[in-house]
């Protein structure tokens, strides 16, 4: 009898802990994956302008692909990129100019989704100046942030679509960033702004401007999504993942831009009510959409050639590069 009980203890025991480890299993099972962290590079401050990532982050799309992505502002966009092309960074948001200039280079950067599907550098002048078009421009003093980047770049095409060259100009001045006071003072008739929130802030602190777009008349390749040559190696899903949460994003936010305002308080500290970064998010949107039949990301091969043919022509870069390896549209969504 004795030898019967602790048969019978020992078989409870047996199930007791094979139910507990049944648990401990089905725990496991249940835990989600870990998410792959993922920093996500862009060349500027906190701003509404970046109200796609910051809806990707909010409302979980990038969550539900698998990855924990924060946003890395900076100033530094050559940092940046260098970054990605050694790939100590996998993903940023970067003007295909750059990309041209860093594949010139060697660095294995790649293109794989538009963002902006319209350049978004202008010229703006006073309206009172008379200043309407490029040829306006003949005679005039023009001030520019510095002779380098998208700024200059854009400028440079928009004169040469017009059969000019900075000679037909009185001068090019380098103004640094603050354009409002060079412009309301009069020091240069007209100035190369990014036409989605300057043109709001000289309004406020002086007077109704003219903008002339670069891309009526040289739409080169705008921001969009980059990685770098091992992450489409290694990580293909990676990149196909990042790419449709971001463009699902960039769709919700030009349908409903009051939601992603409200998005966008969450991120950029005192951002409030204000109708001036209102106004730079529809004027964003307008650059973002596509136009009719087209697709969110769509890549243009005309944009890309005509990208690099100005960086020729500004001696920018020796020799063409391979461009069909600049960018791909291997990881659109259909």
């Amino acid at each position: 009898m004795k030898n019967k009980l602790v048969l019978f203890h020992i078989l409870v025991l047996i199930v007791a802990l094979l139910g507990v480890g049944g648990l401990r299993a089905n725990a496991q099972a249940t835990q989600p994956a870990a998410k792959i962290p993922l920093t996500f590079f862009v060349g500027y401050i906190r701003n509404v302008q970046f109200a796609p990532l910051y809806w990707a982050i909010e409302r979980g799309y990038f969550a539900d692909a698998g990855f924990d992505v924060k946003v890395e502002h900076s100033y530094n966009e050559t940092d940046g990129l260098a970054r990605i092309g050694v790939n100590r960074l996998q993903f940023g948001l970067i003007s295909g100019e750059q990309v041209i200039l860093a594949r010139a280079q060697g660095a294995p950067v790649v293109y794989v989704a538009s963002w902006y599907q319209k350049f978004p550098v202008g010229v703006v002048a006073s309206k009172a100046s008379g200043i309407t078009s490029v040829k306006d421009l003949v005679g005039k003093n023009v001030g520019v942030p510095g002779k380098y980047g998208a700024s200059y770049i854009g400028f440079r095409a928009m004169l040469a679509a017009a059969n000019l060259s900075e000679t037909d100009l009185k001068s090019v001045q380098e103004i640094g960033f603050d354009t409002a006071p060079i412009l309301c003072n009069g020091k240069v008739d007209a100035a190369v702004v990014y036409i989605v929130n300057e043109p709001y802030q000289i309004e406020q602190k002086c007077f109704p401007v003219q903008v002339i777009s670069i891309a009526d008349s040289a739409n080169l390749v705008g921001n969009g999504i980059i990685t770098n040559e091992a992450t489409l190696t290694d990580h293909p899903d990676w990149v196909r993942s990042i790419t449709a949460a971001f463009l699902r994003a960039l769709g919700d936010v030009i349908k409903d831009p009051d939601a992603a305002y409200q998005i966008c308080k969450k991120y950029i500290e005192n951002l409030g009510d204000d109708p001036i970064q209102k106004q730079v998010l529809q004027a964003s949107i307008t650059l973002w959409a596509v136009p009719e039949g087209g697709v969110l990301g769509q890549i243009d091969d005309a944009r890309w050639k005509l990208t690099q043919d100005t960086l020729l022509a500004m001696k920018l870069i020796d020799a063409p590069i391979e461009l069909e390896k600049a960018y791909t549209r291997a990881f659109l969504p259909e």
